[in-house]
């Protein structure tokens, strides 16, 4: 009888160690939690805060800052503001750190981990979690049913069962209830609906389910163990065509996912990095002024989804629109601001020279022969008024795992997000704390910032 893939990832689990993580997975996974927990400084900053400042005064013990004493809504809270900018990381699929890292954070705070244990928490988290994404199959070329929290949830099981130190039995049975327990796929309706809402992932519940269900394991709690295989499988429930359960083999020759996660140069969805990137790149090379003066039309070829609503809104009007929207995207990126939160002050939504730049922006499906797989190529052509036509391409956006950002890019990505969070001593040594994470024997530093950080004030201008 063949053994359930949820044994033989709870295997893995059990028998992974931070000692035998090749050098450059420790390295990779530290900037992993680098970039989120900017992300998560960054959300701080967007309209979901105010909300979750809310919810956490309607706790017993509420205050302003999450709930710090309850792992499962520490991870919720974590997790919403970690993607709250659409600038966290990503993966051939989804925002995987989104929920393995507000997992793994929220459960070290109750674990006693050490910068070591968390390491190989988030590496484990990541492996897992994104196995099973890739072994949902797709046989057509538009999903009808599409949501990337309804696998994520794994990861998040799989890195709070690591850190709670969880035996076989009680491992394989988190998966399994973190199976029967996964959000819907909801991206379909969230995302590329009429109009895209904050609700555009589910994400923080699926970080929320996964915790929840390693706590349940830990308690006795089961699952169906081949809740993986057959028709009735997963794979079924997630709205997959079919599943690849090779995916879910993990031998001694571990190819890790993790060298697979990139991390975003630009604000927006992912699918859009490459158009604003040649974009920007097609600009400096014509040495036309950012507002576009000089430019009578601005041609943009990228993938055919991208020339259809919601991503080719030029007037989006709020920052859960703007996330989606190429021709607004590329005009950011063009005028220069900031990856973050101040892409989406309210004053950009009815500027002048934003509206003015996306008016000029046309969008064109590449032909198929252009398409690079799995990659969303981009080719932007200036029309300049003199006649000229100045062109760039971006096959590979940066900061793709194929195109990788500098560490040093990532740092500064970093100190720029928490700038509005944190007082600057803090930031820098939150960046040293990071930077040095293994070497650390306790995570009070980390996990007490992100619980109350040393605030600063709001800028006027803020998205608020």
């Amino acid at each position: 009888m063949t053994t359930p893939a949820t044994q033989t990832l709870a295997e893995y689990l059990v028998n992974a160690c931070f000692e035998n993580l090749p050098l450059d997975v420790v390295e990779k996974a530290k900037l992993c939690l680098m970039d989120s927990v900017g992300c998560f400084f960054g959300g701080h900053q967007t309209p979901i805060a105010p909300g979750l400042e809310r919810l956490s005064a309607d706790f017993p013990e509420g205050s302003a800052n999450p709930p710090c004493t309850d792992p499962t809504w520490q991870a919720f809270h974590y997790a919403t503001l970690a993607n709250a900018l659409d600038l966290d990381d990503i993966y051939w699929k989804g925002h995987p750190g989104a929920t393995v890292i507000a997992a793994a954070l929220a459960v070290a705070d109750r674990s006693h981990s050490t910068g070591r244990d968390l390491i190989g928490a988030i590496v484990t988290g990541y492996e897992v979690g994104c196995r099973i994404g890739m072994s949902l199959l797709h046989t057509t070329p538009r999903k009808t049913v599409h949501g990337h929290g309804t696998w994520q949830i794994f990861g998040a099981a799989a890195a709070s069962a690591k850190l709670l130190k969880l035996d076989h039995k009680q491992t394989a049975h988190a998966l399994a209830i973190a199976a029967v327990n996964a959000p819907v796929a909801s991206v379909m309706k969230a995302v590329y609906g009429a109009t895209p809402t904050m609700a555009k992932n589910n994400f923080a519940t699926a970080a929320m389910g996964g915790v929840s269900a390693a706590f349940l394991a830990r308690a006795g709690f089961e699952g169906p163990l081949d809740v993986f295989e057959g028709d009735t499988g997963f794979w079924r429930m997630a709205g997959a065509d079919g599943v690849d359960l090779s995916q879910l083999k993990i031998g001694p020759d571990l190819r890790y996912e993790i060298r697979d996660v990139g991390f975003k140069a630009f604000s927006c969805c992912r699918i859009i990095q490459s158009s604003v990137e040649a974009a920007v790149e097609a600009f400096a090379i014509a040495t036309v002024d950012v507002a576009g003066d000089d430019v009578g039309q601005i041609e943009v070829f990228a993938p055919e989804i991208v020339c259809r609503p919601p991503f080719n809104d030029p007037e989006p009007h709020d920052i859960w629109a703007a996330q989606f929207s190429a021709p607004f995207s590329i005009a950011m990126g063009v005028l220069g601001h900031p990856a973050g939160p101040q892409w989406f002050a309210p004053s950009r939504f009815v500027d002048q020279t934003v509206r003015e730049l996306t008016a000029k922006i046309r969008l064109y499906p590449l032909r198929s022969m252009d398409r690079l797989s799995r990659h969303h190529a981009a080719k932007v052509r200036l029309h300049l008024l003199d006649g000229c036509v100045v062109e760039a391409s971006v096959e590979i956006a940066k900061g793709d795992a194929a195109n990788p950002l500098a560490p040093s890019f990532l740092e500064e990505k970093f100190l720029r997000l928490s700038a509005g969070r944190l007082q600057a001593n803090v930031r820098l040594e939150m960046l040293q704390f990071l930077k040095q994470l293994e070497l650390k024997e306790e995570l009070r530093f980390l996990l007490d910032t992100i619980c109350a950080p040393r605030c600063v004030p709001r800028s006027v201008d803020g998205p608020m």
